[in-house]
């Protein structure tokens, strides 16, 4: 599938489920417990005022939380419905945009102090207009908070080649009767980090969620066989004040 394709069928897919993500995805254990959960802990405990580019923002869930805790939410999203969802959830308060990831943003050279990133890079195969967006956006210092599907997860695992390949892989998901066939990138660790390594971050954290016994007894049909595996991978990285490549003398890369 080609990237162009492959936006497309994205677009379609979240458009068609735009009614009811909120509603199928605010508490369950995928989108809340193994993600958002995670992404918050890894927020600033201070947003006031803080500027948040909040990437593929979906029906806007993080960016509620980021506009209560005083964030300044600028949230974009590939589909349509979705962005005109996340509007009226947020009642007036921050600006949303429909772009793709996959294109240049049209936002002004450090515009944002802090980026969140939940569940949206893995749909894409190449990652080089991204995480170059992110790193231009950002302002020296800034902050990166992203989550991907673990590259070792059940589903992973089960449908991979080889760990080491980056492969697209086919989930079919049923929320609320609508159906949507979700393809995914997935990478090893080593593809992850290097990439944004090369557009100028830095690994400050790494979070690999695990259920706890509230969790899996609110969840029990769903969490069944996933206590000791990984499902998510969460990321912060800092984005580094020079260039990537001024490297240090003697160092490869």
């Amino acid at each position: 599938m080609t990237e162009d394709a492959g936006a497309e069928h994205t677009r379609r897919g979240y458009d068609a489920l735009s009614a009811v993500w909120a509603e199928t995805t605010d508490d369950n254990i995928w989108n809340e417990v193994l993600d958002r959960r995670p992404i918050r802990s890894l927020l600033p405990r201070t947003l006031e005022g803080v500027a948040v580019l909040d990437a593929g923002m979906a029906a806007g869930t993080i960016a509620v939380d980021l506009l209560d805790r005083g964030a300044d939410v600028t949230g974009i999203d590939l589909s349509p419905a979705m962005v005109e969802t996340a509007r009226r959830r947020c009642g007036g308060r921050g600006r949303f945009l429909v772009a793709d990831l996959g294109e240049p943003l049209p936002f002004e050279d450090a515009s944002f102090d802090g980026i969140v990133a939940s569940l949206v890079l893995h749909y894409l195969r190449d990652w080089s207009m991204p995480l170059d967006n992110f790193a231009r956006v950002l302002r020296p210092g800034g902050w990166l908070v992203a989550s991907l599907d673990h590259p070792d997860s059940p589903f992973s695992r089960a449908n991979r080649d080889s760990y080491f390949a980056t492969e697209l892989l086919t989930d079919r998901w049923s929320k609320a009767g609508i159906m949507m066939d979700a393809s995914f990138w997935r990478r090893p660790l080593s593809d992850v980090v290097n990439a944004f390594a090369d557009a100028g971050f830095v690994l400050d954290r790494l979070l690999e969620p695990r259920l706890t016994e509230e969790d899996r007894a609110r969840h029990a049909e769903d969490s069944a066989g996933l206590e000791d595996v990984p499902v998510r991978a969460i990321y912060r990285w800092r984005k580094l004040p020079t260039s990537p490549r001024a490297r240090l003398p003697g160092i490869a890369g």
